[in-house]
C-alpha cells in the first residue's frame, strides 16, 4: 500500500493532466540525445565552475551578515539587534538550475527592517570595494529595481535588495509567506518577486529534474529563432519557464524529451489570449489591498484586455508576464512554435536530430525588406583611449545600460508601425549589428559608437505608398530626448538616431556577408497556428496569400514631391560612393520660418538615405521616410548570396491516438 502511495503521480495545476504515461525505452534514448546535443552547445557548465559559484555565494553571503551585523551595532548599540541575520537568496535561471556557462547569478540581499537601502548602496558597498576578490563594482540606485553589479573572483553577479519588516531573518527564513509583503516599499516588493516566483514555480513542477532539462532546451531554441527577449516584445526567462512547467503539468510523467515535444504541441493550439496560469489566481486578497491593484485582472483593468499572450506569475501579487507582446511578435512566436512542432514531430520519427531544432536561423532570410536604424553615441572625449582605461569601467557600464534601454524603445517602433493598414508584419531583429568596416559614415569613428538594428517588414498585397515619416520623426524624438535622461551621458555627449529603408539584397554595403549568412534559412510551418481568438484590438488587413514571407511586389524609397533639384546648392558633394556604400545620414529639413530647404538629390532606389544639409541656425530636422509599393515583379539581383535549406518538414504533430482530439485545457 505504500509503495501505491509513493508512485502516485502528482496533479499540479488548473486542470487534470493530459497523459501520465510513463517514458519507455525510446523516450529514455532521445532524452540522453537531447543532453548531449545541449553539451554540444555549450548549456551546460563545467563542473568546476559550479563549485566555483558555490564558494562565491557563500563568500556572499558571509559578507552580507558581516554587514548587517555592523550596521547594527550602530544603529542598536544596546546589543539587542546581535541575532539579526541577514540572508542571500537566488533567483533566476540559475535558482531554476538552467544556468549556462559564463552566466551571471542574480541575488538578492533580504535584510532585517532597521537595515535601509542607503546602507546597501553606501556601507555594503564600501564593504565590497575593500575585498580584493571584487572587481568591476558599480551600483544602479536609481534604476526600477536598484541592483548592484560585480564580479566576485571572475563571476558575475547582481544583487538585488529587500527589507522585511522583521526584527532578524535567521538562515532559515523563506519568502513564500504573502504577509511579508506588508508594509514594504515599491522596489522591496519589486526585488522580492524574482526570487518568489522561481521558488514557486519550482514548487508547482512535478518532476524538477525533466523540467530543468526540457528548459534548457526550449531557452536554447527560443534564442537561436530570435524571439528570446521580454523587453523587444518577445517571451523572457521566465515566461518560457512558465509554458515549460505548464507543459510538465500536463504531462507529469513524461521525459524530458517528450515534455519539449509537448510544449510545442500545447502551445501551438492553444487559444490565445486565455491566460496561461499554473496555479489558481486569487484575485481577493482584501489582508493586502495596497498590492491587489498589481494583479492581473482583465474583469476590472482596461488594459489588461489588450494583453495578446498573457502568461501569469505564480506568486502574489499575480502578474502578466507578457505585456510587451505586439500583433508581430504574437505572430513570430505563435509561427516558430508551429514549426518547432513540426520538427520535434521529424525527430521522433527519425528524420532530424536536436540539432536541426537549435540550428540558428537566419534573420535576413524572412523578408526582402528592412528598415534599419544607426544609434550613434557621441562622446565628448576619446572613447577608444577612455574605455580601454580602468577609470572608463564605469562609463561602459553604462554604455550597456544606455543600449538595453534603446533596446526596449524599439518596440514601441514597431507598434506604431503595426498601426499602418500596408504593413502586416514589423519584425525587430533580437540581436544588434556593427557596421561593416567598408561602410562609411559622416561621423568620427574615434568619438562614436554605432550599432545597428533592423526591423523586417513583410507588406499586404493591397499597398502602394507607405509614408512612415510621421511614425518615424516621433519615435526617434522621444528616444532621443528620454536618453538624454540615461545616467551616464556627459554633458557635452548626445545620442542620435537615424533610419533608412533597404532591400535585402543591398545589405551587404552596410554589415558584410559574414553576418548575413550566419545561420539557416527561415522556413515557414506548413501547418501554420490557427486564427487567433478575439483579440480586441487586432487589425483585420488582408494577408497575402503567397507562401512566402513577403509580398512579391518590389518597394522603392520615393523622392518627395518638391522638386529637390530647385533646392540643392551647386557646391555640395555628391553624399554616396560609387558601389552605393552610405557615407551619412538622411534628413529632411522642414522649418516653419523658413522659405527655403536645402536637400541633396541622388538616386533612391536601394540605398540607404542620403544627409540632406541644413544651415545650423535651423530647428531640430524631420526625418522622412516615404516606400513605394509598385506593382510589377522585379526579379531580385544576388550580391550575396544566401544558403538556402531543402529540407521539407511533414505536417503531422505525431500524437499518441489518444491525444489527438483532446482538447488542451486552457483555463479555469
Amino acid at each position: 500500500m505504500a509503495a501505491s502511495v509513493t508512485d502516485r503521480t502528482p496533479h499540479l495545476g488548473v486542470s487534470q493532466p493530459i497523459s501520465t504515461l510513463r517514458p519507455d525505452q525510446k523516450d529514455i534514448v532521445m532524452t540522453d540525445q537531447l543532453i548531449a546535443t545541449l553539451k554540444k552547445f555549450n548549456s551546460y557548465e563545467p563542473k568546476e565552475e559550479t563549485e566555483k559559484r558555490m564558494e562565491v555565494l557563500r563568500s556572499l553571503n558571509r559578507l552580507v551578515k558581516e554587514w548587517v551585523k555592523k550596521v547594527t551595532a550602530i544603529k542598536i548599540p544596546s546589543g539587542e539587534g546581535a541575532n539579526a541575520g541577514g540572508k542571500l537568496f537566488t533567483f533566476g535561471s540559475y535558482r531554476l538550475g538552467v544556468h549556462s556557462s559564463g552566466a551571471d547569478i542574480d541575488t538578492l540581499a533580504v535584510v532585517p527592517r532597521h537595515i535601509d537601502r542607503t546602507d546597501f548602496f553606501t556601507s555594503f558597498k564600501e564593504m565590497l570595494r575593500q575585498d580584493p576578490n571584487v572587481t568591476e563594482l558599480h551600483g544602479v540606485e536609481e534604476a526600477f529595481v536598484p541592483v548592484m553589479k560585480l564580479k566576485y573572483s571572475g563571476v558575475e553577479l547582481d544583487i538585488l535588495f529587500a527589507r522585511l519588516a522583521l526584527k532578524e531573518v535567521p538562515d532559515t527564513q523563506d519568502l513564500f509567506d504573502d504577509q511579508l509583503l506588508r508594509n514594504l516599499d515599491q522596489e522591496s516588493v519589486r526585488s522580492l518577486n524574482g526570487c518568489r516566483v522561481a521558488e514557486l514555480l519550482l514548487k508547482l513542477v512535478p518532476r524538477q529534474k525533466e523540467f530543468c532539462i526540457a528548459l534548457r532546451a526550449i531557452k536554447l531554441w527560443a534564442k537561436n529563432h530570435g524571439i528570446y527577449s521580454n523587453s523587444m516584445g518577445f517571451f523572457g526567462g521566465i515566461s518560457w519557464a512558465i509554458l515549460v512547467a505548464r507543459a510538465c503539468q500536463l504531462y507529469p510523467n513524461a521525459s524530458a524529451s517528450r515534455i519539449v515535444h509537448r510544449m510545442f504541441f500545447i502551445f501551438s493550439t492553444w487559444t490565445w489570449p486565455h491566460p496561461v496560469l499554473l496555479s489558481a489566481l486569487d484575485q481577493d486578497r482584501n489582508d493586502i489591498p495596497t498590492l491587489c491593484d498589481l494583479i492581473w485582472d482583465p474583469r476590472k483593468k482596461n488594459s489588461d484586455r489588450f494583453h495578446l499572450m498573457p502568461i501569469i506569475t505564480p506568486a502574489f501579487p499575480e502578474q502578466n508576464s507578457t505585456h510587451n507582446v505586439t500583433r508581430s511578435t504574437c505572430h513570430i512566436i505563435r509561427n516558430e512554435i508551429c514549426e518547432g512542432l513540426e520538427i520535434c514531430k521529424d525527430i521522433t520519427e527519425g528524420k532530424a536530430t536536436w540539432e536541426d531544432l537549435f540550428k540558428e536561423v537566419k534573420f535576413f532570410s524572412r523578408y526582402k525588406h528592412y528598415i534599419g536604424m544607426f544609434f550613434f553615441l557621441n562622446c565628448d572625449h576619446n572613447l577608444s583611449a577612455y574605455l580601454s582605461s580602468d577609470h572608463g569601467y564605469i562609463h561602459r557600464r553604462r554604455g550597456i545600460e544606455l543600449w538595453r534601454f534603446l533596446e526596449s524603445r524599439i518596440r514601441l517602433l514597431v507598434q506604431s508601425l503595426e498601426r499602418n493598414q500596408d504593413i502586416l508584419i514589423a519584425h525587430n531583429d533580437t540581436n544588434k549589428h556593427r557596421p561593416s568596416p567598408n561602410a562609411k559614415f559622416d561621423v568620427r569613428p574615434e568619438n562614436t559608437r554605432i550599432t545597428i538594428w533592423f526591423i523586417g517588414l513583410e507588406f499586404a498585397e493591397h499597398a502602394t505608398n507607405l509614408d512612415l515619416t510621421s511614425e518615424i520623426q516621433r519615435f526617434r524624438t522621444n528616444v532621443e530626448l528620454q536618453a538624454s535622461g540615461v545616467k551616464g551621458i556627459g554633458p557635452n555627449s548626445q545620442v542620435e538616431i537615424d533610419m533608412f529603408y533597404m532591400k535585402r539584397t543591398r545589405l551587404f554595403s552596410i554589415i558584410g556577408a559574414a553576418a548575413l549568412k550566419k545561420g539557416r534559412d527561415w522556413k515557414p510551418p506548413k501547418n501554420p497556428p490557427p486564427p487567433m481568438g478575439q483579440v480586441p484590438y487586432r487589425t483585420t488587413v488582408a494577408r497575402t496569400s503567397s507562401t512566402n514571407s513577403v509580398p512579391t511586389t518590389p518597394t522603392t524609397l520615393v523622392a518627395p514631391s518638391t522638386p529637390l533639384s530647385e533646392a540643392m546648392p551647386s557646391s555640395e558633394p555628391d553624399s554616396t560612393t560609387n558601389n552605393g556604400t552610405p557615407v551619412s545620414r538622411k534628413r529632411l529639413v522642414q522649418e516653419a520660418t523658413s522659405t527655403s530647404e536645402t536637400v541633396t538629390t541622388s538616386t533612391l532606389e536601394d540605398v540607404p538615405p542620403e544627409k540632406r544639409t541644413r544651415d545650423d541656425t535651423l530647428e531640430e530636422p524631420i526625418l522622412e521616410m516615404v516606400v513605394e509599393v509598385a506593382n510589377g515583379v522585379v526579379e531580385e539581383s544576388r550580391e550575396v548570396e544566401l544558403d538556402k535549406d531543402n529540407g521539407h518538414l511533414n505536417g503531422s504533430n505525431g500524437l499518441e491516438a489518444s491525444e489527438k482530439h483532446m482538447e488542451v485545457p486552457q483555463s479555469v
